[in-house]
């Protein structure tokens, strides 16, 4: 497979090979593995590209990891219960970023595996005040990094909802800062299904990809007003 990639292989890989060399890492880190963009951050950038699906991000990740060129993790021990007889000693896959093998790291820097255009993902976004910690949003070729948001305030909300919209290359026009404006408000008081129909006409077509992303800042606002 790894001189013959789609176009979605092509992208997967690209992506993680900008990210790769954007942070300074060496071939120990492929050797030995390291903690790659979060798989959802990766299907979001690969998927702004024209004509690639989710289906196609889905099945292309497959073959890849399939073929070793691409790897998963983290690796977390298997919990016992206490007091169990059985003494399991065994580990499992979480499956929450991805990162190159050195397979998969030849087969990117191969010429016609390179693709004109990769979008990169973002690295290190935390946002406390809810269940956000090492969200990665998709951007284009302009990579802003480190970024924090001190609390979950409706300012903050709304300046983070507004900052994915524009990551899936849309302008944010007034009416749309006023939908979100107003998602954050229905938020506020627990009206889960009036925000999310909100944020899905201020997101547009590109709504199923970014929902992954802006609904567990609207979920966390909710959570938060109800006392969890």
């Amino acid at each position: 497979m790894a001189g013959q990639l789609d176009e979605a292989a092509k992208q997967i890989l690209g992506t993680l090979l900008a990210d790769f060399n954007d942070r300074g890492l060496t071939a120990e880190d492929l050797r030995n593995g390291y903690e790659g963009p979060q798989i959802v951050a990766l299907a979001t950038a690969v998927c702004n590209i024209d004509d690639i699906t989710q289906v196609d991000f889905d099945v292309a990740f497959s073959e890849l990891e399939k073929n070793q060129l691409i790897k998963t993790g983290p690796m977390e021990p298997y919990k016992n219960k206490p007091g169990s007889r059985a003494l399991i000693i065994a580990s499992f896959n979480k499956r929450e970023y991805v990162y190159l093998a050195e397979k998969g790291f030849k087969a990117a820097r191969r010429t016609p595996n390179r693709p004109e255009r990769v979008n990169r993902v973002v690295n290190n976004v935390h946002i406390s005040g809810g269940q956000f910690n090492n969200l990665q949003l998709a951007t284009g070729d302009t990579v802003s990094q480190n970024m924090s948001i001190a609390n979950n305030s409706d300012s903050d909300a709304v300046k983070q909802l507004i900052s994915i919209l524009e990551s899936q290359g849309l302008q944010a026009t007034e009416q749309i800062k006023a939908d979100i404006i107003e998602a954050v408000h229905e938020a506020n008081n627990a009206n889960a299904g009036t925000a999310k129909k909100l944020l899905e006409k201020a997101f547009g077509t590109t709504w199923g990809i970014a929902q992954k992303l802006a609904i567990p800042i609207i979920g966390g606002i909710i959570k938060e007003k109800l006392g969890f």
